[in-house]
């Protein structure tokens, strides 16, 4: 049976615009989004050593590294990207980074670095450049953030071999205030910060999405978008989850659009869900 067609024979969609997954094909830029993506760029073609993007959860941070990764895609850059979990340690880390360059790790921490300068070095005598992506880098350990300032000074006489690109909630940047973190602070040469929507952001971004999934932007009565807004806070992902809830109304309805009421019955049941 073709997923898509109940969203197909009633709104005119050729997939849902809302799924809960990263989809860079969705991807929308709005003006900070650009800066984000921008400053990205910069950082790497100017070989900065570490970055931060940093943000509320469901944000778009994910989105955006993920459509960097997607740019570093040539011969320029060797991306490895390494999803950290609660309490990832050093040792966890480097094993992480390791695996994606397709290197056994070694046993003790010390010989695991010296892996990955020399994995490094042979990717710069061949003019491409190591970049360490790590996503939901709150939940590294503090000695795990410790190590990548060593990471970071992995270097030649003339550059440096590595730029790491931490994806945080801000969490992290109000543990980085200690000042235990003085150094790897000094090595953050971009702290980029992801806002939530404001409504009119709010309201291009659900277009996009419906015009990029083949659907008309009046599926969604004109009130609805003050609703999302109330209800989401601006949050993309909250959006996401609202207007996925509300159309899951609309299809079981038989409704061929979205009006308030489903939105609120929707944000009824992901509040009952969420305590």
């Amino acid at each position: 049976m073709n997923q898509a067609a109940p969203w197909a024979g009633q709104f005119g969609l050729t997939q849902n615009p809302f799924k809960d997954n990263i989809d860079t094909g969705l991807f929308f830029r709005t003006g900070q989004h650009e800066d984000a993506a921008l400053k990205i760029r910069i950082g790497l073609e100017d070989k900065h050593a570490v970055i931060l993007l940093s943000g509320t959860s469901g944000t778009g941070k994910t989105l955006v590294s993920q459509v960097a990764l997607r740019a570093m895609h040539n011969s320029r850059y060797q991306p490895v990207l390494v999803l950290a979990y609660p309490g990832m340690s050093r040792a966890g880390l480097l094993a992480a980074i390791l695996a994606e360059l397709n290197v056994a790790a070694a046993r003790f921490v010390h010989d695991r670095l010296q892996q990955i300068q020399d994995e490094a070095l042979e990717l710069h005598r061949r003019r491409r450049r190591l970049v360490i992506i790590i996503d939901e880098a709150h939940f590294l350990r503090a000695d795990a953030l410790h190590i990548l300032r060593t990471l970071s000074n992995l270097e030649t006489e003339r550059e440096k071999l590595v730029t790491v690109l931490l994806v945080a909630e801000q969490s992290l940047i109000r543990r980085l205030r200690a000042p235990s973190y003085a150094a790897l602070r000094g090595r953050i040469t971009f702290a980029i910060t992801l806002m939530p929507l404001d409504r009119n952001d709010l309201e291009q971004y659900i277009k996009y999405r419906l015009l990029k999934c083949g659907g008309a932007a009046d599926i969604l009565s004109p009130a609805v978008y003050d609703l999302l807004y109330e209800k989401s806070g601006g949050i993309p992902r909250a959006v996401n989850r609202l207007l996925y809830g509300a159309f899951i109304e609309a299809l079981a309805a038989g409704h061929d659009g979205v009006g308030v009421a489903m939105v609120a019955v929707a944000a009824q049941k992901l509040a009952a869900i969420n305590g």
